[in-house]
């Protein structure tokens, strides 16, 4: 059940299955207005475990800046705070995570309209352990997609995917080690 209206800019949905109630009942609240959006989400109240999840953006000219946080029947369990800007073709982002103590930098670069590259740094405050990775993204001339990301921990990673025949799509991957254990699959959809 959703209900908008009653305050301009705010939806509340309310669901749960009714078999279940007391575990699944929630109360979504999302609401927007101009620069603002706030995002509180409750449920876990007739379980006893109440458990509320928060968040809030502000978009400040090619600037966005979030918060988010979840509390739980123990206090606070996790919060962040993230700021994301756009310029010309770069899209950047630094995440402040798992109480403060995760940082993540990110950036995406489009090349042209079928191929972006992509890169992420995270780093653990208190072990001071980096991790990074790169990629790329392409769509071909055929629609077909392709990506290939690079990590720091010495993988490798390769996926293709694409329609094979009408209404039927499918995807191929690979990934190797810097131990050279690999896994690869396939996955087929059939839409009607």
């Amino acid at each position: 059940m959703a209900h908008a209206g009653l305050v301009k800019g705010l939806r509340t949905t309310v669901s749960g299955e009714p078999a279940n109630a007391a575990k699944t009942l929630k109360v979504a609240n999302q609401f927007l207005h101009g620069p603002v959006g706030v995002k509180l989400d409750v449920s876990g109240v007739v379980s006893g475990a109440p458990k509320v999840d928060m968040s809030a953006l502000w978009n400040v000219g090619q600037w966005s800046l979030g918060a988010e946080t979840a509390v739980g029947k123990n206090g606070v369990a996790n919060y962040a705070l993230a700021a994301q800007t756009k310029i010309d073709d770069v899209v950047a982002a630094i995440v402040l995570a798992d109480k403060l103590e995760t940082l993540k930098a990110s950036a995406t670069y489009k090349l042209d309209s079928n191929t972006s590259l992509a890169a992420e740094a995270v780093y653990k405050l208190k072990s001071r352990d980096l991790k990074v990775c790169a990629g790329v993204a392409t769509t071909l001339e055929n629609g077909h997609a392709a990506r290939a990301v690079l990590s720091s921990s010495g993988n490798a990673q390769v996926t293709y995917s694409g329609e094979v025949t009408k209404g039927l799509q499918g995807t191929a991957c690979a990934q190797v080690d810097q131990a050279l254990k690999y896994k690869y699959g396939l996955q087929f959809n059939y839409k009607m």
